[in-house]
This record gives C-alpha cells, sequence and structure tokens, in this order.
C-alpha cells in the first residue's frame, strides 16, 4: 500500500513553465502537458483572433492615413461656343504633399483659348499651353505638425496598440489557461485518489468474506466494508463529476485543428512524480522593474500616452498664425502672344491670424487633459503591477512550504496506515480505525494533490504578473 499512495502523490503534475522551481520529469506518450494547452492557445484561441483581426485592422487604418502622402491629381474645364467671349479653358495639375515641414509641390498644365476680356487676361494661353509648377511652404501653423501627420503619427500609435493588445490578451488567456489546466489535473488526481481508496475497499471485502466464513473475523465486518466501499463509490461519483466540469472548462483553451474544443479524458491526466525544489527569485525590486518594461497593458498606456502628446502638439500648433510662401514658375507653349511667351518666375506669401483662438485654446486644453488622464492611468496601473508582482511573490513562496509541509503529512499519514493495516491483519486493531487511517492517509495525498496545483497555479500567477506566463523557462537572472 506504500506504493499505492506514493503513487497518488501529486506526481502526475508536470510543470512547463518552471526550469528553476523543478526538475525534469519524464512523462507518458499521451499525457497532456501545459505546453500543448498553451499552443493550443496562440493558435486557435477565438479571444487571440480577434485580438488579430483589431491589429489587421489598425494596420489598414494606417495605410488609409498614408493616404496623406498620395499624390492628388484635378482638372476642370470649361467651353463657351456661345457668347460675346467665345472661350475653352481647360486646367489640370498634380499637388505632392511632402513631409519636409509641411512642404507642398505642384505641377499642372493649362489651355486657355478663344477672346478674354481684358479683367481676365490671365486665363488666356498659346495655343500649345502653358505648363507650371510650383511650391507652397508653410512657416509656422502646418510646419511642425498638422492634421494630415497627426493622423499618421496616431495611425502608427494605433498598430503598436494593437500588437500590445495582442500580447496582453495573450498574456490573460495563457494565464487562465495554465490554471484550468492545473484545475483540470488536481481534479484528475482526485479522482485517481478516490478510485484507490474504492479498489482497497474492495480488495479487502474478499479477505474478510473468507475470515468470516472462517469464523475468525465477524460477519458484521463484512458488512461496515461494504459500507466503506458505498461511501468510496459515492466520492468517486462526485469527484468524476468535478473532473468532468474542469475537463469542460479545458476544453476551452484546449482546441483541434478546426478550433474546436477538445475533452481531455482521465488517460491524459499526467501520472508520474516531479521533485519540486525551493523557488529561486530576482530580487524584488529588479522582478518589479522587469514587469513594468514586460507588461503589455503598460505598454497600450505609453502608447495612449504618445497618442495624447500628438493631440497636445497639433493644438498647440493650430493656435499660430498661418504664414506660408510660394514660389511658382510658369511657360507657355506654342503660338500666340508674344507677350505670353518669356518664362515666368514667382514668389509670393500669404498670412492667416486666427481671431481670438477660442476653438485653438479649446482644443489645446481638451488634449492637456486628457494627457494628463493618461499619466494617471500610468502611474495607477505601475502601482498596480508592482502590487501585483509582490502579491505573486508571496504566494509563490507561501504555496511552496505548503507543499513541503503537506507532503511530509503524507509521508506520516501512509506510515501509520501501514502499521495500522498490519495490526489488523495480525488482530490487534479493527476496520473502524484501519479506515480512519485511511481516510487519513487519502486526506493527506489530497492535500498534496491540491498544494501542489496551487503551487504550479502560483507559478502561472508569478510569471504573468511578471509578464512571462508561459514562458519556456524562469530565469531567476
Amino acid at each position: 500500500m506504500r506504493a499505492l499512495f506514493r503513487g497518488l502523490v501529486v506526481a502526475g503534475l508536470v510543470l512547463c513553465t518552471r526550469p528553476a522551481l523543478a526538475a525534469e520529469p519524464s512523462a507518458p506518450a499521451d499525457a497532456l502537458t501545459l505546453d500543448e494547452v498553451l499552443a493550443s492557445v496562440d493558435a486557435t484561441h477565438p479571444d487571440l483572433e480577434y485580438a488579430r483581426l483589431g491589429l489587421q485592422a489598425a494596420e489598414g487604418q494606417r495605410q488609409s492615413a498614408r493616404g496623406h502622402w498620395d499624390p492628388k491629381l484635378a482638372a476642370k474645364g470649361k467651353w463657351i461656343p456661345v457668347g460675346y467671349y467665345q472661350t475653352g479653358q481647360f486646367d489640370a495639375y498634380v499637388r505632392q504633399e511632402t513631409p519636409l515641414w509641411g512642404l507642398g509641390a505642384y505641377a499642372g498644365y493649362r489651355l486657355g483659348l478663344g477672346n478674354f476680356a481684358v479683367y481676365k487676361g490671365e486665363l488666356e494661353t498659346r495655343n500649345a499651353g502653358e505648363v507650371r509648377a510650383g511650391l507652397d511652404l508653410p512657416l509656422w501653423r502646418g510646419g511642425s505638425i498638422d492634421a494630415g501627420r497627426a493622423e499618421i503619427a496616431r495611425s502608427k500609435l494605433a498598430v503598436d496598440a494593437a500588437q500590445c493588445g495582442i500580447d496582453s490578451k495573450r498574456l490573460s488567456v495563457r494565464q487562465k489557461a495554465a490554471n484550468s489546466y492545473w484545475k483540470w489535473v488536481e481534479a484528475g488526481q482526485e479522482v485517481r485518489i478516490q478510485g484507490e481508496l474504492l479498489e482497497v475497499a474492495r480488495a479487502r471485502d474478499a479477505g474478510l468474506r473468507e475470515q468470516a466464513a472462517l469464523g475468525s473475523q465477524p460477519a458484521i465486518l463484512v458488512t461496515d466494508n461494504e459500507r466503506l466501499m458505498l461511501e468510496r463509490e459515492a466520492k468517486l461519483v462526485a469527484a468524476r463529476r468535478d473532473f468532468a466540469e474542469t475537463s469542460l472548462s479545458l476544453s476551452l483553451f484546449l482546441r483541434d485543428g478546426q478550433a474546436k474544443p477538445v475533452v481531455a479524458g482521465l488517460e491524459r491526466v499526467p501520472s508520474f512524480a516531479a521533485s519540486v525544489g525551493q523557488p529561486s527569485l530576482p530580487a524584488e525590486e529588479a522582478d518589479i522593474q522587469s514587469a513594468v518594461g514586460q507588461r503589455p497593458e503598460l505598454c497600450e498606456l505609453e502608447l495612449a500616452r504618445r497618442r495624447a502628446e500628438v493631440e497636445v502638439r497639433l493644438a498647440k500648433n493650430e493656435r499660430a498664425p498661418d504664414i506660408r510662401v510660394q514660389a511658382f514658375v510658369s511657360r507657355d507653349l506654342g503660338d500666340g502672344p508674344v507677350e505670353l511667351q518669356p518664362t515666368e518666375l514667382g514668389v509670393g506669401a500669404g498670412l492667416e491670424v486666427p481671431l481670438g483662438l477660442r476653438k485653438a485654446r479649446g482644443k489645446l486644453a481638451e488634449a492637456r487633459a486628457k494627457r494628463a488622464q493618461v499619466d494617471a492611468q500610468l502611474r495607477g496601473a505601475t502601482d498596480r503591477v508592482a502590487a501585483e508582482v509582490r502579491t505573486a511573490r508571496v504566494d509563490l513562496l507561501a504555496a511552496h512550504q505548503q507543499l513541503e509541509l503537506a507532503r511530509r503529512q503524507v509521508a506520516v499519514a501512509q506510515a501509520l496506515a501501514d502499521a495500522e493495516r498490519e495490526r489488523l491483519r495480525e488482530g490487534a486493531s479493527d476496520l473502524i480505525v484501519v479506515n480512519l487511517r485511511e481516510l487519513a492517509a487519502a486526506d493527506a495525498a489530497r492535500l498534496e494533490v491540491e498544494a501542489t496545483a496551487r503551487y504550479y497555479r502560483a507559478v502561472a500567477d508569478y510569471l504573468a504578473a511578471t509578464g512571462r506566463v508561459g514562458s519556456a523557462e524562469l530565469n531567476p537572472g
């Protein structure tokens, strides 16, 4: 029986995120490992698929925003065949915005033929038309930033935020998957414990019946053992029900190639022992700093702050006057009036000053307030991450201590159960005491199962708190 309860130890718990925390065990070929569950999560979980589609949407928005740099073609024409002034006009140009301090460039062609009024003489061209090109440079408003470039900056940050969102969702789902996995293993071990207890009572039944037939034991012991079998069978049924529930919960994270949930059976519960050493963790402050650098929700908030900063820059710029300088060159082609023959080269300037500035000032106040809101969120989230890391460290160390105590309880309870069964065979004990010893040993084994599963869940929570859940190894550094 010693081998029986040793086999019931949490033994089967496979730790896939543990190199600094546990020795490397060997598992049956068909045992379900945490690595397999996490791989399924990464490949098929709907929440991650949703987050990845969000990234695609953000990339689409970024592509749309970059349309600000697309050249723009404009064309228009007019023909007046009847009237005092019979004219025909055509005008087309291509404009290109550039990222160089808002500099814009254009090139065009126009044709103006017919009789033009004196006050519309600028519309006339020689018979082959006029080609022209020019530059437009903002000196203040629209120089360092404008609405188009702000949208491009926001869209790029949105793509980065969507990637952080994927990482955040992945971290959350993997943590839930790890916890669900260890609950499933714990429930599977409970089924095995209850099954072994039932088998012990059934194996004893034959011996008791034989002894009662020979008169060496009272017949009531057979009846009492039957009661034990029924009681343990009821507990086994309850354990199987709990295992079925945890299997269904785990199936939300374990899916096949068609992304359909897979319900893992008892035969896939790991059944080998894993030795767990003292957790070796980095210094607390180093752990917190690492978590602050790796937690994706902090990345999302940092990007939100950068988006708010873009809005502040844009709002500040919109308060400034719009001062622009232009330069242009044009030349008429073909035959026509001699005064249109020379190449024209010129410069110009323009000024637009907003009066009152209520709109610009209001936008700036709004942008600054939103930036301050994000700053507050970022400070709160950083403090929360630090608290979660500290809590996870405490829970992990406490879980390891509880596991060590549970294993010592198993050893003591098993020794008592073995001794009491030997006394029963010698006629120095009775079935009631043996049952109590066996139940105590089973309870100790169950506590060890719970303690080991709790320990591995604490490992998953610790890795999640530091932004590393599902890591192939835990490097304390």
